[in-house]
């Protein structure tokens, strides 16, 4: 097929540009800047593609506008939206590298769609970037591309096969529905009635969960895995952040998504293989999940047949009007509140959120090899599964953890990673002296405290500025590397990762 041809492809991903300062998740411009710069800078004669690979703003994390509640697709203010990012301080120089970039010759920027910046997608926010970064010149114009139809970008590198996809293809909880998409796209242009737009799950639990959290505890994305430790955060926030509603929204999202057959549990949760969809509830999802998190409180007392809507409701009733939840746990007259499943006993009780979450991430995070580059993930064995033999490399984005994997007989696999900080609570940390150091931290909720913490003498946060770079060699052949971008005394420079490199 007539696939574009390069001599260099680099991508980058998941750079979630976004969110009002202090709630905002990437702290790299300088960084970024630099790698943009340096990419535009190399021989002219070599015709290089700089890949997006999905993520890159984050209209998820913006602040919906004083007369509007938050909502999970904005159309009506995506422009002003992207507007308001790329005019921010934190975020100005990247899109000026951009532009630079762009209008470089023999440079080609390609940005590929992700399930954070589905607004790309339309037409006018499209038409609105393309102007930002190309101007007039149709040079520049011919030289970006953008690939939002959810087929990823696909080209040649010497005489191999590539494809970029961002990762979300794959995932049953962050899906793109790419026609409802495409039917809005169209009735903008036509300046019609708007399809209403059905979030999927993913996009649900960053609205409707975590960005209330994110009021206090700046940091609640940051962790690794993710999803896997959404229950602990939860159960260990102070009263102020979370409501014991918000916990049911959680829950309700979870058994949403296990009662919906087109889409089969995905490791979520702890969930897979543990419900069909007939016996799927928030109470039973929410009984679960705390078994697995808590397993010291498994035995505590049960609730029965409490109705989860009307006992949640109450919880909030109480807590609004200040009561605390040491008082109900000295309420003779409330056995039923007070015989809710494990945790939510226990932590009216009043034992340490400190404690709680310390055992729930032990329990959550034992062996985990998220980290490693090397390590097989769903999202790779996933995505290497939608491509025929003819591919040689695949590099997707998506989970924030890069990988360089060699296949024995498909493609090889790379992810791009994520440029956003990361928070990694390896077991040293989960020790009860060291999680009293981290659970400080954390407990200030904010993102200074978290950058600045040194625990066991290495930092909290750790920056991993991933770049994938495959590209032809003197000799013709084609080569695939994983780097990241590394900085000493003021400079930067591209450092290979071990076993980051694959040959194909």
């Amino acid at each position: 097929m007539p696939f574009p041809q390069y001599d260099a492809v680099h991508v980058i991903s998941d750079i979630h540009l976004g969110g009002s300062p202090g709630f905002q998740i990437f702290n790299q411009q300088k960084a970024l800047a630099w790698l943009i710069s340096h990419l535009a800078s190399q021989p002219k004669e070599q015709k290089t593609a700089l890949v997006l690979n999905g993520d890159i703003v984050d209209f998820l994390a913006e602040p919906a506008p004083n007369h509007e509640k938050s909502c999970y697709f904005r159309p009506h203010h995506a422009v002003e939206d992207l507007k308001r990012i790329m005019g921010d301080p934190a975020f100005a120089e990247i899109f000026q590298a951009l532009s630079d970039y762009t209008r470089s010759e023999n440079r080609n920027l390609i940005i590929v769609l992700g399930n954070h910046d589905v607004e790309l997608a339309l037409p006018e926010v499209r038409a609105f970037l393309a102007h930002q970064l190309c101007g007039d010149s149709d040079a520049a114009r011919g030289r970006l591309t953008f690939a939002m139809d959810g087929t990823g970008f696909a080209c040649r590198v010497g005489d191999k096969n590539m494809l970029c996809l961002h990762g979300n293809e794959t995932d049953a909880w962050n899906p793109v529905d790419y026609r409802t998409l495409a039917r809005i796209s169209a009735e903008k242009k036509r300046y019609a009635p708007l399809t209403p737009w059905t979030p999927n799950a993913g996009t649900k639990m960053v609205i409707d969960v975590m960005n209330g959290l994110k009021k206090k505890y700046r940091w609640v994305d940051l962790l690794k895995p993710e999803t896997e430790t959404i229950p602990a955060l939860l159960m260990a926030m102070d009263d102020h952040a979370v409501t014991w509603s918000r916990l049911k929204s959680l829950f309700g999202v979870a058994a949403d998504f296990v009662r919906d057959k087109h889409r089969g549990p995905d490791g979520f949760l702890g969930l897979e293989g543990e419900f069909s969809d007939e016996k799927a509830s928030a109470d039973r999802t929410f009984q679960h999940v705390m078994a697995i998190s808590y397993p010291s409180l498994v035995s505590a007392p049960s609730a029965g047949g409490s109705d989860m809507d009307s006992l949640l409701g109450e919880m909030d009733t109480h807590l609004a009007k200040g009561t605390s939840p040491a008082s109900l746990a000295l309420a003779s007259d409330q056995p039923e509140f007070l015989g809710t499943w494990g945790a939510i006993w226990d932590k009216i009780r009043g034992r340490s959120p400190e404690e709680n979450m310390r055992e729930a991430l032990r329990g959550w995070l034992k062996d985990d090899p998220t980290f490693n580059p090397k390590t097989e993930d769903k999202t790779s064995q996933s995505v290497l599964g939608l491509v025929g033999p003819e591919v040689d490399v695949v590099v997707a984005g998506h989970t924030h953890l890069h990988k360089a994997i060699s296949t024995a007989s498909g493609p090889a696999y790379f992810n791009s990673g994520s440029w956003i900080r990361l928070m990694q609570l390896t077991p040293d940390l989960l020790e009860k002296e060291p999680f009293k150091k981290v659970w400080a931290v954390l407990e200030k909720g904010d993102m200074d405290s978290l950058d600045n913490a040194v625990v066991n003498g290495r930092p909290l946060i750790r920056h991993i500025r991933s770049v994938v770079s495959i590209e032809t060699v003197d000799d013709g052949a084609v080569s695939g590397a994983l780097a990241t971008v590394e900085e000493k005394d003021g400079a930067y420079a591209l450092c290979p990762v071990p076993d980051g490199q694959l040959s194909f």
